[in-house]
Order: C-alpha cells, then sequence, then structure tokens
C-alpha cells in the first residue's frame, strides 16, 4: 500500500509547489487533489495542459498523483431534484474526469448523493443511479475510475445500501471509495470492507472520536487499525490510503505534514494484534 496525502487543508492556505514539496519530503508517495470552485490550481477554468503542468509538478518532487477530488457535491449534488443543481454536480464530475486524464490520476472521488426534504427518497436514488451511469461511461473513455465516497449526510447511510447501491449500478467504472473515520461515524468501516472490498478503488483514512463526536487525527481517535489494516491485507488492496488530516494547526502547519506521514506509515506497518493502551 501507498502513502498518499490531500492537499484539502493546506491549499489555497498554501501555493501548490509548496505543499507539493513538504509532502515529497515529510516521505509521502503521491497527493489527492481537489477540485474548488473558485480557488487553488483545479477550478473549471483549468485546461488540459494547466492541469497537465501541476501533475508534472508533482512527479519532479517524486510523487504521483492518485486521485481528483472535491467537496462541491455537497452544495452541487447528483441526486438533486432541480435539474440546474443536479447538472451543475455532473458538470463538475465531467471536468474531474478531465483533469484525472490530464494528471494521470486513477480515481475521482464523487459523493454519491445528498437528501432533500422536497424530494422523495427513491427519487433522489434513482437521479444519483442515472448520473453515474453517464458519467461511469466518461470515466471508462478516459480509463478512470469513479469512487463513491461514504459520507454522514443520511444519504447511503449503511453499507447494505451502499453496497446495493453499487451493485445496482453495474458499472465497471463506478466503484466504492472506503472513509474510515466516516464509517466509523455511523458503523464501521470493517462492515463496509466485508460487503464492498471486492469493488474498492481507493481508501481515506482519517480518526474519529466517539466521546466528542469529532474528526481528530491519526492515532488520536477510536478507530480500530488493527482490525482495518487486517481487513485491508487480506483484501490484497495495494492501492492508495490517503490521509484527509481532519483539522490543521494553527500555528506550524508544516509540522502536520510531516507527523501525519510519520502516524500513516506506523498504520500501514502495524502488526494484526497490537496492544492498545486506551
Amino acid at each position: 500500500m501507498k502513502k498518499g496525502f490531500s492537499d484539502c487543508m493546506f491549499v489555497p492556505r498554501w501555493d501548490m509547489e509548496k505543499f507539493l514539496r513538504l509532502t515529497a519530503k515529510a516521505g509521502f508517495d503521491g497527493v489527492e487533489l481537489n477540485f474548488r470552485e473558485d480557488a487553488g490550481d483545479l477550478t473549471d477554468a483549468t485546461s488540459y495542459s494547466e492541469a497537465k503542468a501541476v501533475a508534472d509538478m508533482a512527479n519532479d518532487f517524486g510523487l504521483e498523483v492518485p486521485a481528483i477530488s472535491t467537496l462541491l457535491h455537497n452544495k452541487y449534488a447528483i441526486s438533486a431534484g432541480d435539474k440546474k443543481q443536479r447538472d451543475r454536480g455532473i458538470e463538475i464530475a465531467s471536468k474531474m474526469i478531465e483533469i484525472a486524464d490530464a494528471t494521470n490520476s486513477s480515481v475521482v472521488q464523487v459523493v454519491p448523493g445528498v437528501l432533500f426534504e422536497d424530494v422523495p427518497y427513491q427519487k433522489s436514488y434513482e437521479l444519483a443511479q442515472e448520473a453515474l451511469l453517464k458519467l461511469g461511461d466518461e470515466a471508462k473513455s478516459a480509463g478512470v475510475t469513479i469512487g463513491l465516497e461514504n459520507v454522514c449526510n443520511n444519504f447511503l447511510g449503511n453499507p447494505l445500501e451502499f453496497s446495493r447501491f453499487i451493485n445496482e449500478i453495474n458499472h465497471p467504472n463506478v466503484k466504492f471509495y472506503l472513509d474510515n473515520g466516516n464509517a466509523l461515524r455511523t458503523g464501521y468501516p470493517e462492515h463496509y470492507l466485508d460487503l464492498m472490498g471486492d469493488q474498492l478503488c481507493c481508501v481515506h483514512f482519517k480518526d474519529y472520536r466517539k466521546e466528542t463526536n469529532d474528526y481528530v487525527l491519526l492515532l488520536e481517535g477510536d478507530i480500530n487499525w488493527p482490525s482495518n489494516m487486517k481487513m485491508l491485507r487480506d483484501l490484497n488492496y495495494d492501492g492508495y490510503i490517503i490521509n484527509t488530516p481532519g483539522y490543521p494547526y494553527k500555528y506550524c502547519p508544516e509540522r502536520l505534514v510531516e507527523k501525519s506521514s510519520h502516524d500513516l506509515a506506523c498504520i500501514l506497518n502495524m502488526p494484526e494484534s497490537v496492544e492498545s493502551h486506551s
């Protein structure tokens, strides 16, 4: 498995060159780059050649770009009853596929849907599947996989429903992107891996503390790391584990990059049986 780091907490606070330089220095293998609406290096206005230049910069630092991510599908849901909002979400995903092609990224992360009070659940479910079938064909043409991430918004709120949703789409380029911190907030990441491990295309690692109902830095929460790692090894997963830090340091955020790399290395090298000090 390879160590990845998300730019979500750092860009555009830092310019891309600084983020890539510090990530490479900390020992990561690759970076997940975020598509943003009006800031940073990857937006609607980014051309194919400009996106490729970002990837070339990453490659110059010895980094791959395994995935393109975004927070925008929470705002522009592909399950929205409002066609204008839904079409914008599809447009964003299409642009991300183009950027993934330019950056040689294998995965585009997509939030599968959001609930709306005035839209029946079944309708949102069907609209999301319809959009993802279309996007799956676009992704296939570009040699990219759409990774549907489990998020905490009550849409596809458990692993059984999430698994059914993906199986019904039944598209070779629409797969599962696990976020283990989100999974612990609503259940257990092991249950998602048990049901969808064969469709796993990428993994977000973060930590979650049940007592405070908050995301925390790696090794500071209640994730059962030996169990998570055993299941990933049993699945022969050899792709990227991408850390999305729960919050940035107010001061010396450079230190967070170093700490995240060290802690992620400890987790990836963790034996199946390890003493807990909780």
